[in-house]
């Protein structure tokens, strides 16, 4: 049986769109219990996640204190599994960013980049 985590890990990777991904991370949150969120740093607790930028936001601050905090115990667990979460998160919105931006309008030209890399510097 798969773990919660593995299961939240499965809806990211199955959003097509930013909305989409957007919407896992709410339902995520939401479903955190207030003394789950309450063994968040302060700093580090989710507000409202508007749009990627929110989600980076909240990434980049987990990855800090993670790498920085000394917690142990179930305040160590419920950051660990924030910023997993968020991390992989923030990959996928990253994912279909690359996608959407991409001159090709495919699968975000991913065959463009080795290409233009071959080309010889202009001098």
């Amino acid at each position: 049986m798969p773990s919660a985590m593995t299961t939240w890990f499965a809806q990211i990777d199955r959003a097509k769109s930013i909305p989409e991904t957007l919407g896992v991370a709410r339902d995520f949150v939401a479903s955190m219990t207030p003394q789950e969120l309450g063994l968040l740093p302060e700093k580090c607790r989710p507000g409202r996640l508007r749009d990627e930028f929110d989600i980076e936001a909240l990434h980049a601050c987990l990855v800090e204190t993670y790498r920085e905090s000394r917690a142990t115990g179930t305040e160590l667990d419920t950051l660990q599994r924030m910023t997993s979460f968020v991390v992989r998160l923030s990959i996928r919105l990253s994912e279909l960013g690359a996608g959407a931006s991409g001159a090709s309008g495919g699968s975000g030209g991913s065959t463009d980049g080795p290409e233009m890399s071959l080309a010889p510097p202009e001098s």
